[in-house]
């Protein structure tokens, strides 16, 4: 007899969805190797979207091989779409030193840690009331099954009752919260997620909208709901770190995968640490590449176009490489994770990671 969650009770659920892994980089001796390095190189003298991806590829790599602070936004529905192993990756390397995440970003990938798949459907075929009552949930083109969704959400309760009994004082930020989640799910043996990724280094996760996503019923069921999290001391310590970096230190770059919340977040600082130096000169990232769907004309793109509107708020620099690329984050990100990988090589870490490891690591602690 069938049950629930069981792919075979719906018509059109088809592969398990893997999630993204890279491949051999130019120093593995494999035939064909460093060709996507290559190739971006060679679109950069395109024109369109292939020409911007070559572009932010190559700007991409400038900020790597500076001694700048790199912040990463990562909006739209990445996890479940398997790319969280690729920002793991980013973070291992020092490709990124900040990361600011939606909450389903900072948590789905849980799901394939904990041993849950994503199934792949045809979205156009499938039949949403059938998914429903079969026990699946849907993201356009993948399920995953809704037992296991909800145990996943169940499991993070564990951790707001740990947190209850281990934090001593009656409040933490934010971006202490998640190292903590990261220091917990490290020791509970799901230590490739970003989270813990990120704390194991030393690299500071903003979640400003935590409560939007899993993260949210996991606290309603905790029996011990411990901490408040205070949300507004993270905008303090993001300030912070930013201001130590920004001009006239070796400056601030961002990449935005899509827009949203942890875009506007990070391009609030930029303004913010021009008012605390006395609103006097502008203090905007020196380098910004967003990959979006979004359109300005509608009033979206995260709050501006980067080498547009953005300008105008001092949010970005007139003269900085300011990239945007109209493209699919599950094209266009691994494509430039697999060049960087060929470009670099297979055991490359930032040389500027370690020191700004040290000099952010004061912002995570008591």
């Amino acid at each position: 007899m069938s049950e629930k969650g069981d792919p075979a009770t719906v018509s059109g659920i088809g592969p398990v969805r893997a999630p993204m892994a890279l491949v051999a980089g130019a120093d593995d001796g494999v035939p064909g190797a460093g060709s996507v390095s290559r190739l971006l190189g060679r679109m950069r003298r395109s024109a369109f979207q292939g020409r911007k991806l070559g572009e932010a590829f190559e700007t991409w790599t400038r900020m790597i091989d500076g001694d700048g602070l790199i912040t990463l936004g990562l909006a739209g529905s990445l996890a479940s779409a398997g790319l969280w192993p690729l920002v793991a990756w980013l973070v291992e390397r020092g490709y990124v030193d900040v990361v600011v995440s939606t909450s389903a970003n900072a948590t789905e990938d849980l799901l394939e840690g904990l041993g849950s798949p994503f199934y792949q459907v045809d979205p156009d075929r499938v039949d949403d009331e059938a998914l429903r009552q079969a026990g699946f949930y849907r993201f356009y083109d993948h399920v995953v099954r809704a037992a296991d969704y909800d145990r996943m959400e169940d499991f993070t309760r564990a951790f707001f009752e740990h947190l209850a009994d281990a934090w001593p004082r009656p409040r933490l930020a934010g971006v202490r919260f998640m190292r903590e989640l990261g220091r917990w799910l490290d020791g509970q043996g799901i230590s490739a997620s970003v989270a813990a990724t990120c704390y194991r280094h030393g690299v500071p996760l903003f979640v400003p909208a935590a409560p939007d996503g899993p993260l949210a019923e996991g606290y309603r069921a905790a029996t011990r709901k411990g901490p408040v999290v205070d949300f507004f001391a993270d905008y303090e310590i993001a300030l912070a770190i930013l201001s130590r970096y920004m001009s006239p230190g070796p400056g601030t770059a961002a990449i935005f995968f899509g827009g949203g919340v942890p875009k506007d977040f990070i391009q609030i600082i930029a303004t913010s640490v021009c008012a605390v130096r006395g609103g006097g000169s502008a203090s905007p990232h020196i380098a910004a590449i967003q990959i979006t769907t979004d359109n300005p004309v509608f009033g979206g793109l995260g709050g501006a176009g980067i080498g547009t509107e953005a300008i105008s708020w001092g949010k970005e620099s007139r003269d900085g490489d300011n990239v945007t690329v109209y493209a699919d984050l599950t094209i266009a990100v691994p494509l430039l994770c697999q060049g960087l990988l060929e470009h670099y090589g297979a055991r490359h870490v930032r040389p500027a990671r370690s020191g700004i490891a040290t000099a952010l690591r004061p912002y995570l602690e008591d």
